[in-house]
C-alpha cells in the first residue's frame, strides 16, 4: 500500500477531461520486487518479481458538459523473466505481453450531478482501483453523484463488473483484461453514498452496499481537524453474507499531525471474531489479499489488519525534503488463534532522476506466513508522457 490518505471524498473518482480540447497522456513504468521471505533469497530471480507497462490515455469533450474517456494499459517482462525474475506484478498468461482497455466512459456534466457510464476506476472503501500494482484494476459501472443539497455529496453506483480479481492467463484475451463479476456472485453490486460537510473542518461519509442474494456492507467514517495541525478520524464497518448469520465488522481511529511538510499518525483498529467477510477490497482477490481501507493497513503486507479477530496498531510519518520525501511506517498485526500475526516496518524514499518519478522501499516483515516473513527491495520508476 502506497503512504497515501485514501481519498474517499472523490467519491469514485474517474478520469478527467479540458473542456473543448482533447489530451492524450499517460504514463510508462518498470517496477521491481525482490524478496528473502520463504526460501528466496534478495536479488535472486527465485525471489524477485518484475514488470513493465505503458499507459495511454484520451479525452475529449464531445459535446456541451460531455466527455469521452478512453484508455488502454499493456504489460510486459521485457525478457527479464528466468534471468532477473520469476514473477510478475500482473497475473499474464505465461508471461506473455498483455494489452487491455482499461477506461472506456462517457461523462456528463448536467445541472449539479455527474454521470460516469462505462469503464473507470472507483474510489470508494469496499469497492476500490488499488493502485499498489503496476495497473490499478478497474470496474464496468454507472455513477450519479450529485450535489445540490449544501456542503452534501450523494452518491449512487451500478457496478457490473471489475478486473481485480482476473487471471489473465484464463480469462482474458487481448483487449479484452479479465472483466469478470465479483468473486462467486455473478452478480453485479449497488452502491449508495452520502458524504457531508456540514460542520466546519469535519468531513462525515456513510455508505452502502448491496450485492443482490449474495452480501451487504455499511462503512461509516468521520474525518474533523481538532485544532492547528491535529486531525482526528473514525471508522466502522460492517459486511454479512445473506446466506450467513454472522456479521463482520471493524472499528478504527486515527490521530494525525501535519507542520511544515511534516505528516505523522498513529491508528488502531480491531475486526470482531466472526462473519466470513474481511472489512476489505470486496473487489480484488480473496479474503487475506486485498487492501483494506483502515486507517491500519500495512503498506506492503496489506490484507490482514481487516481479517478475522484482527487488531493492529500502525504509526508513519512523512517528511518532504524538497527533492527528497521520506516515509516510515510500522504497523502490528495480533490475530489471535487465527495465527496470522504480523509486524512491518516500511522505509520509502520518493524523488525525481531526470524525467522519471522514482520510490525506493525498504521493507522488513515478520510473520506467521512465511511467504510474507522476510526482507522486500523495491525499485518504482514511473516516466509520465503527454502528447
Amino acid at each position: 500500500m502506497k503512504f497515501t490518505k485514501l481519498s474517499l471524498i472523490a467519491a469514485l473518482a474517474v478520469t478527467s477531461a479540458v473542456a473543448g480540447e482533447s489530451t492524450i497522456g499517460g504514463d510508462a513504468k518498470l517496477f521491481y520486487s525482490t524478496t528473502d521471505a520463504g526460501v528466496a533469497d534478495l536479488f535472486n530471480k527465485n525471489g524477485a518479481i518484475g514488470n513493465a507497462a505503458v499507459s495511454l490515455d484520451y479525452s475529449r469533450e464531445i459535446a456541451s458538459g460531455i466527455t469521452l474517456n478512453a484508455g488502454l494499459t499493456g504489460v510486459s517482462t521485457l525478457g527479464l523473466e528466468n534471468e532477473l525474475v520469476m514473477g510478475t506484478w500482473v497475473n499474464q498468461n505465461g508471461l506473455e505481453d498483455r494489452a487491455w482497455i482499461d477506461t472506456a466512459n462517457i461523462t456528463a456534466q448536467v445541472a449539479n450531478t455527474t454521470l460516469v457510464v462505462g469503464r473507470q476506476m472507483l474510489d470508494t472503501p469496499f469497492f476500490t482501483s488499488e493502485t499498489w500494482n503496476i495497473a490499478p484494476n478497474t470496474f464496468d459501472a454507472a455513477v450519479a453523484v450529485n450535489q445540490d443539497i449544501p456542503d452534501t455529496t450523494l452518491v449512487a453506483a451500478w457496478v457490473g463488473r471489475g478486473n481485480g480479481d482476473a487471471d489473465l492467463t484464463v480469462n482474458a484475451k487481448n483487449l479484452g483484461g479479465g472483466f469478470t463479476q465479483f468473486t462467486g456472485a455473478k452478480k453485479p453490486a449497488y452502491a449508495f453514498a452520502a458524504i457531508n460537510k456540514s460542520i466546519k473542518d469535519v468531513t462525515a461519509q456513510a455508505w452502502y452496499y448491496n450485492i443482490p442474494t449474495v452480501a451487504t456492507a455499511y462503512w461509516l467514517q468521520a474525518d474533523a481537524g481538532l485544532a492547528e495541525g491535529v486531525t482526528l478520524g473514525l471508522q466502522y464497518a460492517g459486511a454479512e453474507l445473506k446466506s450467513a448469520s454472522d456479521d463482520s465488522n471493524a472499528y478504527a481511529v486515527k490521530l494525525g499531525y501535519n507542520l511544515s511538510g511534516m505528516d505523522v499518525f498513529a491508528a488502531y483498529s480491531k475486526r470482531n471474531d466472526e462473519g466470513a467477510i474481511d472489512i476489505s477490497n470486496i473487489a480484488t482477490g480473496h479474503n487475506g489479499t486485498s487492501q483494506s481501507a483502515l486507517y491500519t493497513e500495512a503498506w506492503w503486507n496489506y490484507g490482514i489488519v481487516g481479517s478475522n479477530d484482527a487488531a493492529a496498531i500502525s504509526v508513519g510519518g512523512a517528511y518532504d525534503l524538497g527533492t527528497v520525501k521520506l516515509a516510515l511506517q510500522h504497523t502490528n498485526v495480533d490475530t489471535g488463534a487465527n495465527n496470522n500475526d504480523l509486524a512491518e516496518t516500511a522505509l520509502t524514499l520518493d524523488t525525481k532522476v531526470g524525467p522519471l518519478d522514482a520510490t525506493l522501499a525498504l521493507i522488513n516483515a515478520s510473520a506467521d506466513d512465511d511467504a510474507r516473513d522476510g526482507n522486500t527491495v523495491q525499485v518504482y520508476l514511473t516516466a509520465p508522457f503527454s502528447l
